[in-house]
């Protein structure tokens, strides 16, 4: 049996903390209503370039495996690796490319119910989940 008490934290690392997106954007303030939080895990194919989409809400993520590089519509790209978090750009048209020949796995962070939407189908469109513009 476990411990019940006294337990220790091993590690704890901040991965993002942070007031702007990865574009140095500063974030909106969080909309009002009643709070919803959802951590989704994506995994997505080696090469694969996701359709143009936007985030209508904020978010942000860890790449767990493999590297995730985002682009906005204005051509801004950042590459992030397994261990990097990220902090998306809310509503700004961009995609995720894996370049590499991995599978790439990204646990993401939301609030709101457009961040969930459609996310338990497997094979479901990013665009679904996230508002394809």
């Amino acid at each position: 049996m476990g411990k019940q008490d006294g337990g220790r934290v091993l590690r704890s690392v901040v991965v993002a903390d942070a007031a702007t997106s990865w574009d140095g954007v500063c974030l909106p303030a969080y909309p009002a209503g009643a709070p919803r939080l959802s951590v989704v895990r994506f995994t997505v194919e080696p090469r694969a370039r996701l359709p143009l989409h936007r985030h209508p809400v904020i978010n942000a993520g860890m790449v767990l495996q493999g590297e995730l590089t985002v682009v906005a519509a204005g051509g801004e790209e950042r590459t992030f690796r397994a261990g990097e978090g990220i902090v998306e750009v809310v509503d700004r048209v961009r995609y995720g490319e894996q370049r590499t020949a991995r599978t790439r796995d990204v646990l993401c962070r939301g609030r709101g119910a457009a961040f969930v939407r459609g996310v338990s189908r497997p094979g479901c469109p990013i665009g679904s989940i996230l508002g394809v513009v």
